[in-house]
């Protein structure tokens, strides 16, 4: 499923950069964080460098991605951030939203018309999409990461 969702996304026009050795170890950030990551996108994270639109507005995180970030306009985890910073001292609040993304994992990110992702829930291996300004509001769009994939090939999701 991940050539076929790879080629597809080449198809419409997406910039990709695969990874030329595939045995490339899981960015610490996120074994260090997420237990349970499905195996379907460890394997995809493996592959895949970096995915984006053709309007660099979307991104489908790839390894690089989850590396250190000094040069980039938006880290992996900024949904989170910006949430945490809006949480100001509310420390119950904080915690919400650290439990939260210790759950959910975060796979695309966009901001076409607005802040959005998808992310996987660690409980299950679904897949979610939130937006802004409530990012810890989710609906569940996919049952796995491997259906999240048919759905965008197919069209039932648009990213």
């Amino acid at each position: 499923m991940i050539n076929a969702f790879v080629i597809h996304m080449k198809e419409i026009g997406w910039d990709i950069v695969l990874n030329e050795k595939q045995d490339n170890d899981i960015p610490k950030t996120l074994t260090d964080r997420y237990a349970n990551i499905p195996q379907e996108w460890l394997e995809y994270v493996k592959s895949v460098k970096h995915m984006v639109s053709p309007d660099e507005t979307t991104w489908v995180l790839g390894a690089e991605d989850f590396e250190v970030q000094g040069d980039k306009a938006f880290q992996w985890n900024e949904w989170e951030l910006m949430s945490l910073e809006s949480a100001g001292n509310d420390e119950e609040w904080k915690r919400s939203i650290g439990k939260f993304w210790n759950q959910h994992l975060p796979i695309v990110m966009s901001v076409r018309g607005g802040y959005s992702y998808y992310a996987i829930c660690m409980e299950d291996g679904s897949v979610v999409r939130g937006a802004a300004p409530e990012f810890e509001e989710c609906e569940t769009v996919a049952s796995s990461f491997s259906v999240f994939m048919e759905n965008i090939i197919q069209s039932d999701i648009k990213i």
